[in-house]
Order: C-alpha cells, then sequence, then structure tokens
C-alpha cells in the first residue's frame, strides 16, 4: 500500500495543526478507506489527487507540503506539471500558476529540458492555435464544438475563440494519455463545484476516451475527501446523467 507523509502542523513550515483526533480520523479514512483501492492506476490516482487539490482555495504552503507528500509516495515531478499545467483550462491561468509554484518548492524539479530561448521558438498564429484547441477538444468528443458555437458564437463569439485558442495552448503540451488526463479534469471540476454543464460534459468525454464508470466513481471518492459529501454526490449526479445521455452527447448547454 503506499506510503503517505504527514498531512498536517503548523501553517510556517506549509503544514497544519488539526489536532490529533482529526489527524487519526484523516488517516483512518485516507489509509484505510483510499488508499488501498485499487481501481485506479497510481498515475491516474495521482492525477485526480493533483488537480482536486489544485482546485482547493489552498495557501502556498499548504499546497506545496500536499504537493510534497505525493512526490515522496512516486508521483513523477514531469507527469504532475503535465497536469497542472493543463488544469489552466479549468481553473483558470492564476490558481495553475500558484499550484505549480508550490510544485516547485516542493521537491525535485522535473527533467531539465534542452535550453531554448522562447524568442527561439516559433510563435503560431491565432488560426493555428485555434485549430489546435478545436482539433484536441475535437478528441474528447467531436460534436462539442460545433454546440458550443452554435449556443455562443452571437453572443460571444471572441470569447469561444479566446476559449479554443487557450485550450490549445495547454492542452496540446501534455504527454499524457487522454483517460489520465480527463480524470483530472473531472477531479478538479468536481471539487471546484459551479460547474455542472461542463462536468457532465467532462464525465461523457472521459467515457468516450476509455474511462469507466467505476474509474469515474473511484475519482468521486477522491473529491469527497478533498471537497466533501455535497461535492461528491453533485458528481454522482453528472455521472447518472452522463450515462444516461451517452458518451457522444455534446454539453447541455441552454
Amino acid at each position: 500500500m503506499p506510503t503517505q507523509t504527514d498531512a498536517y502542523p503548523d501553517l510556517g513550515s506549509g503544514r497544519l495543526d488539526a489536532g490529533p483526533r482529526f489527524e487519526r480520523d484523516d488517516r483512518r479514512t485516507r489509509d484505510r478507506d483510499l488508499l488501498p483501492r485499487d481501481l485506479l492506476t497510481a498515475e491516474e490516482r495521482f492525477a485526480v489527487r493533483l488537480a482536486g487539490l489544485a482546485a482547493l482555495p489552498l495557501d502556498g504552503p499548504v499546497l506545496s507540503h500536499a504537493f510534497g507528500a505525493l512526490l515522496a509516495d512516486g508521483m513523477a515531478p514531469e507527469f504532475a506539471e503535465d497536469i497542472l499545467v493543463q488544469m489552466a483550462a479549468y481553473l483558470g491561468y492564476p490558481r495553475a500558476a500558484k499550484a505549480l509554484d508550490a510544485l516547485r518548492r516542493a521537491g525535485p524539479q522535473p527533467a531539465a529540458e534542452p535550453t531554448v530561448e522562447l524568442a527561439d521558438l516559433p510563435d503560431p498564429t491565432d488560426e493555428e492555435r485555434y485549430r489546435r484547441g478545436t482539433g484536441d477538444y475535437g478528441r474528447i468528443n467531436a460534436a462539442a464544438l460545433e454546440t458550443i458555437q452554435a449556443a455562443f458564437d452571437e453572443l460571444a463569439g471572441d470569447l469561444v475563440r479566446i476559449t479554443f485558442r487557450s485550450f490549445g495552448d495547454v492542452f496540446a503540451s501534455s504527454r499524457q494519455p487522454l483517460p489520465v488526463r480527463q480524470l483530472a479534469t473531472v477531479a478538479a471540476l468536481g471539487v471546484l463545484g459551479g460547474a455542472a454543464p461542463q462536468l457532465r460534459f467532462h464525465i461523457a468525454a472521459a467515457l468516450h476516451v476509455g474511462v469507466t464508470r467505476e474509474q469515474l466513481v473511484e475519482a468521486i471518492v477522491w473529491v469527497q475527501y478533498l471537497a466533501g459529501m455535497p461535492a461528491a454526490y453533485n458528481v454522482l449526479v453528472e455521472l447518472k446523467g452522463a450515462l444516461a445521455a451517452g458518451a457522444d452527447a455534446p454539453p447541455a448547454y441552454r
């Protein structure tokens, strides 16, 4: 069974003093109820926990300590960086930047890539960025772009174009399989709350790229641990809706 470093004492070091009784309860739930479960691979579970933590409004030192615990349990820094860069599309750039900073402060750094000056990199045109973003979105649900355009182009066409340009920037850079990325997205949106249409769409997209119903329920187990029972059961409602509508259903925007 994976180990887990202490989750709590002392804000100065990025740990929280929740008291011995609460720590015992937390440890019991985490170490006996959650970590022994094996429906997710180690990387899938890391993705779910990492994305869920990033969606929480945690102070930087606390987030860094939590990420450090995952790194100590064997999460690869390069893997974590990929997942957190993707979170810019769902949690916003400021929160994703905060999470990436916390990761860098947490421990080992991602393997160094060959040094390349930004000025030497090709800068794609906005049309290329848009094509890349819509192409990537089409990989998880081909009907989604048409649905979004039909719902919002007349009202906010510029926003739609900026959305998919940005999506292409952050999503295309990931080296992780689509099922892992979708599990991370579902966990982040579930913890974040208030995103029911997008959550249902991304649950359906997860099913479309090969994630099973059982794996999604397993991700929801971690949503409950991170964000509480109401958040988890809200995700279950969207899972039931997505299963009823089918994996290729477009997002239900009105």
